[in-house]
């Protein structure tokens, strides 16, 4: 089964958000709803004297051992064979919000409107056509690329501050940091 994954470095991102609005251009996802898939955020690392922030851009990270997967009590999350990515069928999905309770990342989101969860598909779609998730191709510095998980997984770092304990989950996310916000 292919699988896919995102590395990520902080010392590069500007904090544009260029990355979640590609995603939620491609995705439709509605304006003024609080729905993101990808999400960036920013963390302070360091205080005075020498006051340093670290951003952050998350969305699902298609974990391994996915939790949201194992809390949905209609088995509505699943794992799409052909890719790898963790999947919402919203139809069978009745709104429980077990997996965003669940999820360490807080990838999924609940939407009021319609009383469903979704999340970061990693734009399952444009893997199939051969393109690339298009919150990664718009990211003007390259601090977030996307890949396959074979060759993104020796690289970077596992985990850096402010990002969960990957032990237990087995995210698709590293982490270039050479030292900074390293944990």
């Amino acid at each position: 089964m292919a699988s896919y994954g995102w590395l990520f470095d902080p010392k590069r991102c500007i904090e544009c958000r260029a990355c979640e609005s590609a995603c939620k251009q491609w995705n439709k996802v509605e304006t003024g709803v609080g729905i993101r898939y990808r999400l960036v955020r920013s963390y302070e690392i360091s205080a005075w004297p020498k006051p340093q922030t670290m951003a952050l851009s998350g969305a699902c990270n298609h974990c391994e051992n996915a939790w949201c997967m194992k809390a949905c009590p209609v088995k509505a999350i699943y794992r799409k064979a052909s890719d790898g990515t963790v999947q919402i069928d919203r139809d069978k999905c009745v709104g429980c919000t077990q997996c965003a309770m669940f999820c360490p990342y807080q990838a999924p989101q609940f939407d009021e409107r319609v009383r469903k969860t979704e999340k970061c598909t990693m734009c399952t779609d444009r893997i199939e056509g051969g393109l690339e998730p298009a919150c990664a191709t718009m990211c003007p510095t390259g601090a977030l690329q996307w890949g396959p998980w074979d060759e993104i997984k020796g690289k970077g770092v596992a985990q850096v501050a402010n990002f969960a304990n990957p032990k237990n989950t087995v995210p698709h996310m590293r982490f270039i940091t050479d030292g900074f916000g390293a944990k």
